[in-house]
């Protein structure tokens, strides 16, 4: 299998490594979910529990490129080289509709990880056919519905203190490409468009 891990530096310095989620990814996961601060973890799970049941961790793990899409960030100067945030695109049913989740270690937020993460994410969604992306998140998390709204997702259901969006992916793949304009976000699309189908990946004018 061809290694497409993209290594970026950020606006803020680090160094940090993206890549497709993979199956023996379970400890880094695991470990990655245990680290989220408790609000965190509720925000992004629905729960405070700080481990997850392993098939829970098997699935997240289990990203096929095709019924599921899945990217992590990794903190290369962190001993061990932690997962800091992952981004998951699950297909729902048979269909061009794909459930979307994220999260970011608290320490990390405000640098850009989700906005490079959904980059990647979307670009493997739409090559495997996905038109629609769908997202819940809590009514207080302030933070996933304002970058929500930015990628022109639409506010479309509420249970309780559920919210839920709906997303046209080629939408949200151009508002990405004017908010992702830095040298990351340019060397990400760049190992982007080599690895997969050429199109789409154009700076804005």
């Amino acid at each position: 299998m061809k290694d497409r891990s993209v290594i970026v530096q950020l606006d803020s310095g680090e160094t940090v490594c993206l890549r497709p989620v993979r199956r023996e990814d379970n400890a880094r996961l695991r470990a990655g979910i245990a680290a989220l601060s408790d609000h965190s973890r509720y925000l992004r799970f629905f729960t405070g529990a700080r481990t997850m049941p392993d098939d829970v961790i098997a699935r997240l793990c289990d990203a096929d490129g095709s019924d599921h899409v899945a990217w992590g960030a990794i903190d290369l100067e962190a001993p061990g080289q932690p997962a800091i945030g992952v981004v998951h695109a699950i297909r729902r049913g048979t269909g061009n509709e794909a459930d979307l989740a994220l999260a970011v270690l608290d320490d990390w937020h405000g640098k850009g990880i989700a906005r490079l993460l959904l980059t990647a994410v979307i670009s493997d969604a739409r090559d495997a056919g996905y038109t629609v992306l769908t997202a819940d998140t809590l009514s207080e998390n302030r933070a996933a519905r304002h970058l929500f709204r930015v990628l022109g997702g639409l506010s479309v259901h509420r249970d309780g203190p559920v919210v839920s969006y709906r997303f046209d992916i080629d939408t949200a793949a151009r508002k990405l490409a004017l908010i992702t304009t830095g040298a990351a976000g340019d060397r990400l699309r760049s190992a982007l468009m080599r690895s997969t189908a050429p199109r789409r990946w154009a700076r804005p004018g």
